[in-house]
């Protein structure tokens, strides 16, 4: 993935496609939306289906597709955002971000921190393990944990229990379809421009 420069206009080339760069964005933004931004907003429409007033958990927060998925998710509506991330310095910025709760990533405990605010509905996950399993046991019934690193082991069975889903995603399975990139660029692009997505934002 680069950003490219033919007859004075800037386009992201993702996989041979180019997708237009608008004026005010920089190559370091743009590229940050075409790899991350991209994997946050699919996570959240495409596989999260996120519905407006819904609970979303991001774990990891301080990571470069948590701090886009907080941001985003309170764009598409959410009516509450919890992050988790490792320090204290990361849960400010996932704060300042947009979440409205920010709690520590330790799985010790995680479960009754999660739902002390309300009832789970979507969480983002790339760790897995015994995260991904006190994430599951703070899911609502019709919930949804959409996992896009370390691939969780789980029982179909326990899905049954509360009509909830793990959805898999990852970012290469786009490559062979282009309007699945061009609409979530045009969307990343727009919030960008408009001040309401900061990619670079760091909470490293």
């Amino acid at each position: 993935m680069q950003v490219v420069t033919a007859d004075g206009r800037r386009a992201l080339s993702f996989d041979g496609v180019r997708f237009p760069v608008p004026a005010g964005i920089s190559d370091e933004a743009a590229l940050v939306l075409g790899a991350h931004g991209v994997t946050a907003w699919h996570l959240l429409r495409t596989c999260a289906h996120l519905e407006p007033g819904e609970t979303v958990v991001v774990h990891d927060a301080a990571g470069p597709v948590g701090v886009l998925a907080v941001q985003l998710a309170v764009s598409f509506g959410a009516g509450r955002v919890v992050a988790t991330a490792r320090t204290q310095a990361q849960r400010r910025v996932a704060l300042r971000l947009g979440a409205d709760v920010a709690v520590t990533a330790d799985p010790d405990g995680l479960t009754e921190r999660l739902v002390e605010h309300g009832p789970v509905d979507v969480v983002l996950d790339a760790q897995g393990g015994e995260v991904f399993e006190r994430s599951l046991a703070a899911l609502a019934p019709f919930g949804r944990i959409v996992c896009y690193g370390e691939p969780p082991a789980v029982d179909p069975v326990r899905l049954l229990g509360g009509s909830r889903a793990v959805v898999g995603f990852r970012l290469d399975d786009c490559a062979d379809r282009p309007g699945m990139v061009a609409s979530a660029l045009s969307e990343l692009m727009g919030l960008t421009a408009a001040g309401r997505l900061r990619p670079c934002e760091s909470s490293r």
